[in-house]
């Protein structure tokens, strides 16, 4: 795995960590690795036109708010920070997904989505008031169906223009 490969990773987790424990108080810690990516990126343009994908994520979680399945303990800023993070992994280290069959990326999303879910909720970062079981059915159909949707999205949309 490259330097790159390894930062990207590596970030992801401290982004995460940080917005699931901080939330909003420790945007600027994701702010500044964002910043970073776009350094160091060897996919500057490709990375910027897959970000609009990070606005779908953001308005499923503002959707599951709006519907009474999320609760947050202030307005969550970060979540679209934790989307346009997570959008942009998908080009880089993860992008071993784009090998999956289909059916076992709908499955992988699905249990992926739900771990994510229930970790933020176990450390707080999340309130699910229509309870755990309902809440993370729900997450599990939308990741299963939302991220192989953004694989395949971030694939058509890094290619290369021709002409």
């Amino acid at each position: 795995m490259t330097k790159w490969l390894w930062f990207q990773l590596i970030s992801f987790q401290v982004m995460w960590l940080s917005l699931i424990l901080g939330g909003n108080t420790w945007l600027p810690v994701t702010l500044a690795i964002l910043a970073m990516h776009f350094v160091f990126t060897p996919s500057r343009f490709e990375d910027s036109k897959v970000l609009i994908l990070a606005l779908g994520g953001f308005i499923i979680d503002l959707s599951m708010m709006q519907l009474g399945f999320f609760s947050f303990s202030a307005w969550p800023v970060w979540l679209l920070f934790l989307w346009a993070a997570f959008i942009l992994n998908l080009g880089h280290s993860m992008r071993f997904l784009r090998k999956f069959k289909w059916i076992y990326l709908i499955s992988f999303s699905a249990l992926g989505g739900v771990y994510a879910y229930w970790a933020s909720w176990k450390l707080g970062a999340v309130v699910f008031p229509q309870g755990s079981l309902v809440t993370l059915t729900i997450v599990a159909i939308l990741w299963g169906i939302w991220l192989p949707m953004c694989v395949k999205l971030d694939i058509l949309m890094r290619q290369k223009s021709h002409g």
